[in-house]
Formats: C-alpha cells, sequence, structure tokens
C-alpha cells in the first residue's frame, strides 16, 4: 500500500512551512559537512537556523531527517495510471518512481551536497541504503499490474514483482550517482542514460549502450509523464 501523501495545493500558511523547512535542511546539511555528521546535534541546528528544538521535532522527526530528507514518493494518481497501463513494464514503473525521485533533487545544489556528505559517513550511506531497498509498496504495485495478466500463478507474480521494483531502484540509484558528479545534466536525460546502460549490459554489450536519446519505455516527460492508462 502506497504510504499517505498529500497532493493538495499549499496555502501560504504551508508554503511558509515548506520554505522554513527546507532551510532548516539547508543548515543541516552544510553544518554536518563543516564539522562532520557526528559532531553536529540538533541544538546546535535549531541555533544555527535561529529556531526552538520543538520547532524542529515538528519538521522532523530526527537528525537523520533533516539530513536525509524525505522519501520521494508518487502520488495515487501515478500509481493507478502504472497499474492500468500496457506499456514496457520496467519503463513505466521508472517513469512512476521517477514521479517523486525529481522531488528530491529539487534543489540540486541541496542534492549534491547532501550526496556529497552521505558519501563521506558510513552511518548515513548504510541509513541511506535501508532507504533504497525495495518498500512493499513498490513490489506491491508491480504485482497488482502483473495479477491482470491473469496468466501467472501467485509465486511468480512475487519473484517478478520483487526483481522489477529492484531493477528499477538500481537504475535510479544510479541515475541519481550520474546527476551528482555531471554538472549541469538535465534528470531525464540521465535517467534514458542509465536506463539504456542498464538495458546493454542486461544484453551483454555494454559497449553498444547509447549516450543520448530515450530508452525505449521510459516517458520522455519524466516525472510528469506517468505511465500511458490502458485502452478499454
Amino acid at each position: 500500500m502506497l504510504p499517505d501523501r498529500d497532493d493538495r495545493p499549499l496555502g501560504l500558511r504551508e508554503r511558509k512551512r515548506a520554505t522554513a523547512r527546507a532551510r532548516v535542511e539547508q543548515i543541516a546539511v552544510d553544518l554536518c559537512l563543516e564539522h562532520g555528521y557526528g559532531s553536529v546535534t540538533v541544538a546546535q541546528i535549531c541555533a544555527a537556523a535561529g529556531i526552538a528544538q520543538s520547532t524542529f521535532f515538528t519538521y522532523f522527526g530526527s537528525k537523520d531527517a533533516a539530513i536525509l530528507g524525505r522519501p520521494p514518493l508518487p502520488s495515487p494518481e501515478a500509481v493507478e495510471a502504472f497499474v492500468e497501463a500496457d506499456g514496457p513494464l520496467l519503463g513505466d514503473l521508472l517513469t512512476l518512481l521517477t514521479v517523486g525521485a525529481r522531488d528530491a533533487v529539487g534543489d540540486l545544489a541541496l542534492f549534491r551536497r547532501r550526496f556529497e556528505l552521505v558519501d563521506s559517513d558510513a552511518r548515513l550511506r548504510t541509513r541511506e541504503a535501508r532507504r533504497t531497498e525495495v518498500a512493499a509498496w513498490q513490489a506491491d504495485v508491480v504485482a497488482r499490474r502483473l495479477r491482470r495478466r491473469g496468466d501467472l500463478t501467485a509465486a511468480e507474480i512475487a519473484e517478478q514483482a520483487q526483481m522489477a521494483a529492484a531493477l528499477a531502484l538500481s537504475i535510479l540509484r544510479h541515475t541519481f550517482w550520474s546527476v551528482q558528479t555531471a554538472p549541469g545534466t538535465e534528470w531525464n536525460d540521465r535517467l534514458r542514460r542509465s536506463h539504456a546502460l542498464a538495458r546493454a549490459l542486461l544484453q551483454g554489450s555494454p559497449q553498444t549502450a547509447p549516450r543520448g536519446g530515450a530508452a525505449s519505455g521510459v516517458s520522455r516527460a519524466g516525472a510528469g509523464g506517468g505511465a500511458r492508462p490502458r485502452r478499454r
């Protein structure tokens, strides 16, 4: 089941709250880059941001939450479009997961500082790795789509759903890395490149992976496109 995500338009109060939250995240990441993750406390973050600790914990459940940011989630509408689509499964799943992933890279400078921080600390690498494991909802939406075929056993659906989700998340992780290491690169281009490279490697011919253009099955609209609904 997809975790709750509120897609209602933000009012003035919510926009101010989101801006304040983003500022605290930036300060937390910068402090940890300067002094080291283990040396920075919530009290220091609050002092630098000029807020009370009670305010901090209104925004975040922990120091890690401020440093790593919210896990990206697609909207329920995007999930339903994926389940009903009949395009290439892996390409459609990448498009679905990218709906949320692009939000996580909205502030590219902050994203790159986060990446640098996580890469420098083994504890943060472990915590981030746990967040990028296949979540129950990801395998579940793939299983829902596979179930529509009507020709697979429950065991086959479970196995293929887990594999599809794991492959898609691996491609997204490569895309995150590639965006971080190639300044000025557009997200959709890197996603298509990562998908094409994975396809070439799986086919045993990595030297033929294209360096540009669209990978089959990944929407050029990227995060905003969603999967194509099935014609009835």
